[in-house]
């Protein structure tokens, strides 16, 4: 009898209708497309229920039976290849933004933690770019002291880079611009001079910049960075102590102890200075030296940054008295 499913069957029996012997496969290759199943990185409680309820349909069986061809996040459809292997092809009707699981039901992806990324605006990039070039100027600046031996004269410009960051883009810039130019001179000028620059104007450029961002008063100020500064000092002695093997306290202890000596012998006191004074002497030295130094540079920065546009709130009154006595008013 004729095959009916072949319209050749005046001829022979149809091949299509009789099952194959030498066919590799034990069931038959399920008709394309197949439908799609989704496995995400990371799912949520709805793409977990609307999974869960697609799989107690009556078509699973038929499903699960049949060959199942991933999709990626991005869409694309699979094309099938000899020896069973699969490539994907991106096409145009993909739509990367939904995802549709093996039922056909779409599964949102922001419960899935899309919505955990955070926007980046164009004033972070700018605060970027900003870093970055202040960076750079503050570490070329402090090179070029370090070479032609200028670091006495240009110390009281150096913090101006990191000031100029945290006063325009807040004190937390202002640090990253210090980290960023020690990282540089580690490259530049090796660890060293990158550890020298943090202890002796990194800290101190940074500690200004955060309190005058925040509107901090001018003594407060002087008082913060004189203690910040004296810090800075005492660890940049331990630094040259360890990298140069000699104790640099001992030193210092020993140069101030014949100081004081030298001074009571010529006030006509008798007796050697105690270890007590010796100490005491070496802390207000550092102190002075720190509010000498700070007090400077709130005075030089007030009238220099005031010029740029940036306030930094008024002077005392006798030291803007002294700065401004030779200033015409209009």
């Amino acid at each position: 009898m004729a095959s009916a499913a072949c319209p050749l069957s005046r001829c022979s029996p149809c091949p299509l209708s009789q099952p194959s012997t030498k066919s590799r496969l034990k069931h038959p290759r399920p008709p394309f497309p197949v439908p799609f199943a989704r496995a995400f990185p990371s799912s949520c409680a709805t793409c977990t229920a609307r999974v869960g309820a697609s799989a107690t349909e009556p078509n699973r069986k038929a499903e699960t039976a049949a060959l199942v061809i991933p999709r990626t996040r991005r869409g694309g459809r699979c094309m099938r290849n000899e020896g069973r292997r699969f490539r994907l092809v991106p096409t145009a009707s993909s739509q990367p933004e939904g995802d549709v699981t093996s039922s056909g039901v779409p599964c949102p992806s922001t419960p899935c933690g899309a919505d955990r990324e955070s926007s980046y605006t164009l004033e972070d990039t700018r605060t970027l770019v900003e870093t970055a070039m202040l960076a750079a100027v503050s570490g070329l600046a402090y090179m070029l002291s370090t070479i032609l031996k200028l670091e006495n004269s240009l110390g009281y410009f150096l913090p101006l880079p990191v000031v100029l960051s945290a006063l325009r883009s807040g004190g937390g810039a202002g640090w990253r611009t210090m980290t960023a130019t020690c990282f540089l001179l580690v490259v530049l000028l090796g660890p060293l001079r990158a550890m020298s620059y943090l202890f002796l104007h990194g800290l101190l450029a940074a500690t200004l910049g955060s309190l005058w961002s925040s509107r901090v008063g001018f003594w407060p100020g002087v008082v913060a960075g004189a203690l910040v500064r004296m810090c800075g000092q005492l660890s940049y002695l331990v630094m040259s102590s360890v990298t140069m093997n000699e104790n640099m306290f001992a030193l210092l202890l020993s140069n101030v102890y014949n100081m004081l000596d030298q001074a009571s012998a010529a006030l006509g006191l008798s007796g050697a200075p105690s270890p007590l004074a010796v100490n005491c002497t070496i802390s207000s030295l550092l102190l002075i030296n720190g509010l000498t130094y700070c007090f400077l540079v709130h005075v030089v920065y007030r009238v220099l940054l005031g010029t740029m546009g940036y306030q930094l709130g008024p002077l005392p009154g006798l030291v803007a008295k002294y700065v401004n006595a030779g200033v015409v008013e209009r």
